[in-house]
């Protein structure tokens, strides 16, 4: 990710930490190869490694674009035995080092733009918290402040289900609550597919999915067609043989 990693511990990327700033961001997600190994998405595994790299990379540079400080949070770093624990203690984390307000994100959002950071932000410094909603129920950014944060009661939201927005908003349903626009997140083939179809031709990182998910397709398609027509079709040719 840009000579940068996914570290052992959580800490932030930025050369300066800005306390002066009262918000962080925090990239909750797993390693190249972890991540790899739990949504097998391209059609090899260098391929797929290559996948995550790129996402996880796409996620270090959007969140750079903000001049805010930010954390990363992999496994390596990450405490607890549910999902729901290790979130828990990855945003604690950041708000023990001083922060006020912390924005947490994945990398398995395509869509996510330095707009939809800005709205975040913003909304959060008027709002206790902020909920961007993806579209099977749970979500793909929560922005969420100090004076709200309730480790062991967030912790034991149903993370990875299709309950998690409807609980959040529930246990959250007692302090001003910001939403902002819906995206997807990208866990299946199916899911990189269907982004793929959407993305407009000119971008830049429709090419890169090209590469990592059909390029092997392509390829094998070809052989085969090749393989068939030059050699099978030969075989089953009516005519006479050729003399010599």
């Amino acid at each position: 990710m840009s000579g940068k990693r996914f570290c052992s511990v959580i800490y932030t990327m930025n050369c300066k930490e800005n306390l002066s700033l009262s918000t962080a961001l925090l990239i909750f997600a797993h390693s190249d190869k972890v991540q790899s190994a739990l949504k097998p998405i391209a059609y090899n595994k260098k391929q797929n490694e290559a996948l995550w790299h790129k996402m996880n990379e796409r996620a270090v540079a959007l969140v750079q674009k903000t001049k805010l400080p930010y954390f990363i949070s992999d496994e390596s770093s990450q405490q607890g035995l549910s999902f729901g624990d290790k979130l828990s203690h990855a945003i604690q984390s950041v708000l023990d080092r001083g922060y006020d307000k912390v924005i947490v994100l994945g990398n398995d959002s395509p869509g996510l733009r330095l707009n939809h950071l800005q709205k975040a932000y913003l909304e959060l410094q008027d709002k206790s918290v902020v909920l961007g909603p993806d579209f099977k129920g749970g979500t793909y950014l929560t922005g969420i402040s100090k004076v709200s944060f309730n480790k062991e009661a967030f912790a034991k939201i149903d993370w990875q289900t299709t309950k998690v927005f409807d609980q959040l908003q529930v246990l959250y349903s007692e302090v001003k609550l910001g939403i902002i626009a819906p995206l997807t997140d990208c866990n299946t083939k199916i899911d990189f597919d269907k982004l793929f179809l959407d993305l407009p031709f000119y971008c830049t990182f429709k090419s890169v999915l090209a590469s990592l998910l059909f390029y092997a397709t392509s390829i094998l398609s070809f052989l085969k067609y090749c393989y068939t027509n030059a050699i099978i079709g030969l075989n089953f040719n009516k005519g006479s043989p050729v003399m010599e």
